[in-house]
């Protein structure tokens, strides 16, 4: 394997978040009457992702690769994707004990820490790694096959990962700053929660995987298949519109800070907090869990299935989380933490490259 190679797949897939991101910070300031992504738009454009692309984007991905044989195959990603999030969380109360970033960050932050960006950069990744004979080799030096199982594998641990993001995550990001939707009926609040638009897009998903839907929405000249198509067409802005809400609401932040000096939040507390977000979720998470798992023997699945528990280790945040952020009214909080996901971004051209040689090291040796 060439680390320069990895060095470059890494920072190709980061520069086209950068890519977009800069498009969102022009759009942010300018026309300068006029602004295309105020504060006051970004919440309508956080709603119609959160509610119409994402769920849209996981009924397309889960149901074109979620399968009875995929589940048989790789159910150990089910609890992996659990395992990672907890050690997520873990890992972000105890360093939070020691560094002790600003409170009013933090329970956005822990999430971001907990939920890593679980399917299109690890993907990206993939596309390169299966090029490799070390990895290919399980699949008879098939590379297109290699990066096919590799996606349904991603798509395992995406339905863990879906699951706990708007179960927990949600409840706890709707918490911040005492945000309105706390019923007092716990019955309620399950049904809200477990009925809301990116629960029932994570069902329809699965079940779609698990039965003959599968071939007639998403494979081959059948009658559904243009229903299947405006499934995935509806689902495809997400990436773009996420890394555009994430930038706009860095710049939004940037230029409310220089109207109001006195700003509630310290800017030295706001960077104590990116520095603490960065170095945890990119090196303190992949330093404990990468001995962990190297521990394991050969898991159900193949070594591939381990490759990608250790590349989801690694990953940046979601940026999910800023998406949701501004969709339940908390875009100042979205505006706070937005410098702390664009140096994580920057820096995980660096850690992804090295975490990934450790995690060919750790799988083919």
């Amino acid at each position: 394997m060439h680390l320069l190679s990895v060095l470059g797949t890494a920072a190709g897939a980061v520069a086209q978040v950068i890519l977009i991101a800069f498009v969102g910070v022009v759009a942010a300031f300018f026309p300068r009457e006029q602004p295309l992504l105020t504060p006051e738009a970004l919440r309508p454009i956080s709603r119609i992702a959160n509610d119409i692309f994402l769920p849209f984007l996981s009924a397309a991905v889960l149901g074109a690769r979620i399968n009875g044989a995929a589940l048989r195959e790789d159910w150990v990603l089910l609890p992996a994707g659990l395992f990672v999030t907890v050690l997520g969380y873990a890992v972000a109360d105890v360093t939070a004990l020691l560094a002790r970033p600003s409170p009013a960050l933090l329970p956005a932050l822990r999430v971001a820490v907990a939920h890593p960006n679980a399917f299109a950069l690890p993907l990206l990744l993939l596309r390169y790694l299966c090029e490799r004979p070390v990895v290919n080799a399980e699949f008879d030096g098939d590379d297109e096959e290699c990066l096919e199982r590799g996606a349904a594998k991603l798509c395992v641990f995406l339905t863990a990962w879906h699951v706990i993001f708007w179960t927990y995550a949600y409840s706890t990001l709707e918490r911040i700053d005492g945000g309105a939707g706390r019923e007092a009926s716990a019955r309620l609040w399950l049904r809200r929660v477990l009925l809301q638009p990116n629960m029932i897009g994570v069902y329809a998903g699965v079940l779609i995987g698990v039965s003959p839907l599968r071939r007639l929405l998403f494979f081959g000249a059948t009658p559904l298949r243009p229903l299947g198509l405006a499934v995935e067409t509806l689902g495809e802005p997400v990436v773009a519109t996420t890394v555009l809400i994430m930038a706009a609401a860095l710049a939004n932040g940037e230029k409310r800070r220089r109207r109001a000096k006195d700003a509630a939040e310290p800017e030295g507390g706001a960077a104590r907090a990116a520095l603490w977000f960065v170095v945890v979720k990119l090196v303190v998470i992949p330093a404990i869990g990468y001995p962990l798992v190297s521990l394991l023997p050969r898991l159900p699945g193949g070594e591939l299935t381990k490759l990608v528990l250790l590349l989801e280790l690694a990953m940046p945040g979601a940026q999910t989380v800023l998406v949701t952020l501004n969709a339940l009214g908390q875009g100042h909080v979205a505006e706070a933490i937005a410098p702390a996901y664009l140096a994580q971004y920057l820096s995980a051209v660096l850690t992804l490259t090295a975490f990934t040689a450790w995690a060919l090291l750790i799988t083919y040796r």
